[in-house]
């Protein structure tokens, strides 16, 4: 197996040094020589002893000696040309991609299979955590029923600082970007476009479906305050980006947004910058994933663990159906709170100071949103 990293970041790099260190381990395990023939980057770097360096992605394409190709170049215009082009030459493909599968996949899919070449994206979702694989192939037996968890370590982080060093958006957004944590397009993880690319992947598979990715309604953090997130753990809640996909009457629920989660279950409880997935299916009911959402060698051990796929028979199709019917998930229990009494259906009340907060019963959102017509709230999902 001759392979050729194309990007050599911090992702990237650290594949080369994981396939490098594990070499013999790895040849062990699948039989066969593993080599790192190229690695390609426009900033040059010093690569381990007999890896060809270049800054042209098309010396890696184009030999035909490279069996596996690993793009960690990101973004959707070159990257899609790196891809497409390596599938289009027979030549299997490894990507942490997100953003590139959410906006294209059915393109992708379809070339590969098309020119019957493989392509492996665990580390598109979470990091290192094992988890599209898994639901693939694991859950086989298993009819997925929904999805969801916290897909976003950056959001998940700055949550986090505003609950236990007592700090409000804006100074955990500082000392989360000071520690690297924030995409250097900060909308991508604060206004939830990262986590509904993952979700968007995870329903992908889990429901068998394609679907045009700006169906997906996704909020961010930016509207949680510290107050809210006081009086949520006064009612014995947790506020969290909530990532989730399920099949509804008409269609697929399929959203991302910030919710109350309840302070006894397992996801309220992951906290930092990790991530979970909770997946719940007919038979095996509900099974989590936990772990580190990022990181150099915690995304690469999930990119070299596809590389070692590529070797094994394929049992991967992607013959899905494309779909319309692809809906936010609007009926919930919301969290409301007003500088005045209202007048609505709840679970749960109480007011501190001049705020009134509401636990609602479950309710479809706009018939909420008609009863809280020209009045001034903070409203916030709630789970269960």
């Amino acid at each position: 197996m001759k392979i050729g990293v194309v990007g050599l970041g911090t992702v990237g790099f650290g594949v080369v040094e994981i396939l490098t260190q594990q070499k013999e381990r790895l040849e062990k395990q699948i039989g066969e020589e593993v080599t790192v023939k190229y690695g390609c980057s426009l900033d040059e770097v010093t690569l381990p002893e007999g890896i060809i360096y270049t800054q042209d992605f098309n010396d890696v394409i184009n030999d035909d000696e490279v069996d596996v190709v690993v793009e960690l170049i990101g973004g959707t215009t070159i990257a899609k040309k790196i891809i497409i082009e390596a599938l289009k030459k027979g030549k299997n493909v490894v990507t942490a991609n997100k953003a590139l599968i959410a906006h294209d996949g059915q393109e992708i899919f379809e070339t590969a299979a098309k020119h019957h070449a493989k392509f492996y994206y665990e580390a598109s979702v979470g990091g290192g955590i094992p988890v599209v694989v898994p639901a693939k192939e694991d859950l086989i037996a298993n009819e997925i029923e929904k999805i969801e968890g916290i897909l976003n370590g950056t959001t998940n982080f700055i949550l986090t600082l505003m609950e236990t060093d007592n700090l409000d958006f804006d100074e955990a957004l500082t000392i989360a970007d000071g520690l690297g944590y924030v995409e250097a397009d900060a909308s991508l993880d604060l206004d939830g476009i990262d986590a509904a690319h993952k979700i968007q992947i995870l329903a992908m598979n889990a429901f068998e479906i394609f679907f045009d990715f700006d169906k997906i309604k996704a909020t961010g953090i930016r509207s949680v305050t510290k107050k809210d997130m006081d009086y949520a753990k006064k009612l014995g809640y947790r506020i969290k980006l909530i990532a989730q996909a399920k099949k509804i009457e008409n269609g697929y629920g399929i959203d991302v947004s910030p919710t109350l989660i309840s302070l006894k279950d397992m996801v309220a409880n992951v906290n930092q910058a990790y991530n979970v997935v909770e997946i719940t299916c007919n038979y095996l009911e509900n099974v989590l994933f936990y772990g580190k959402g990022a990181g150099r060698y915690v995304t690469a051990s999930a990119v070299v663990s596809d590389i070692m796929k590529t070797h094994q028979q394929d049992m991967w199709k992607h013959d899905y159906q494309y779909v319309e019917n692809i809906y936010p998930i609007t009926k919930s229990k919301y969290y409301v709170r007003c500088d005045h009494s209202l007048d609505i259906d709840y679970e749960t009340y109480f007011s501190q100071d001049h705020d009134h907060i509401y636990i609602t019963n479950q309710i479809e959102l706009n018939d909420l949103l008609e009863q809280l017509q020209g009045e001034t709230y903070n409203l916030f999902k709630v789970r269960g």
